[in-house]
């Protein structure tokens, strides 16, 4: 004997409610941080009669916080100049940027992302040094690197934290070039290193610039895989689809 329509309905509402259970929403944590900026010069001639010294001509120091959830196109973002600390708060989550003379850090977080549609997330804080060299000089450029991921949910989460210099120069009349990089990069988990860079200006002058720089970026795109609603109401609908069918044939049968 088929069951009344009305519980047919209220075995479908029951259904619908258990498949529908809400997916976990996706969140994280982003830092990178350098601390214990500093610089070192060591004399490669101690015959010369040339003290090492280094001047800077230039410095610059900045940050950003940026904000873009998609297909809102509500693009939101901080920026911050010099040495100084910005915190922002953002629709789907914040972040904050530090930059000092000795240390910088940048940091953002998510949670929860959007159920639908995509969020890139990110922030960064840079500084650049443009200097004068003097001949057979060694300059170091060092730090100590931290950088942290915890998520759960996000599609590409990244941070890393970089040291970075160039320098150039011309002895009897051939310029020459060099160039340093130093990086820590991380995607999850927690991570420290010793950064490290050097630079020689032989026996020419030489000029160049030292940058410090960290970077944090969350990008959270949906999966392609349905969502459990949707499972849910493809399920009621073929249940009523199949109810109707069983009650019209059982109609038909009564009026044989």
């Amino acid at each position: 004997m088929l069951a009344h329509p009305l519980k047919i309905v209220a075995s479908l509402v029951a259904a619908g409610l258990l498949a529908c259970a809400p997916a976990q929403a996706a969140y994280g944590n982003a830092t990178a941080s350098l601390n214990n900026i500093r610089f070192e010069l060591i004399d490669l001639d101690l015959t010369d009669n040339i003290s090492p010294s280094i001047t800077f001509t230039s410095t610059s120091a900045s940050g950003r916080l940026t904000s873009y959830p998609y297909p809102s196109d509500k693009y939101d973002f901080v920026t911050s100049s010099g040495f100084e600390s910005v915190d922002k708060v953002f629709t789907y989550g914040g972040g904050s940027l530090n930059n000092g003379p000795a240390s910088m850090r940048a940091e953002v977080h998510l949670g929860p992302a959007p159920r639908a549609g995509s969020l890139n997330m990110s922030g960064s804080t840079t500084q650049n040094l443009n200097f004068i060299l003097s001949p057979s000089t060694r300059l170091l450029f060092t730090a100590e690197a931290n950088v942290n991921v915890q998520q759960e949910g996000i599609t590409r989460p990244y941070t890393s934290a970089t040291l970075n210099g160039y320098m150039s120069s011309t002895i009897n009349g051939v310029a020459g070039y060099e160039h340093f990089t130093s990086a820590l990069e991380g995607s999850a988990g927690a991570g420290s290193e010793f950064l490290r860079g050097m630079l020689d200006s032989g026996t020419g002058v030489g000029t160049g610039q030292l940058s410090a720089s960290t970077y944090t970026d969350f990008s959270y795109y949906p999966s392609a895989v349905p969502e459990p609603e949707t499972y849910g109401m493809l399920l009621a609908g073929l249940l009523v689809v199949g109810g109707v069918a069983r009650r019209n044939r059982r109609d038909k049968i009564r009026k044989a």
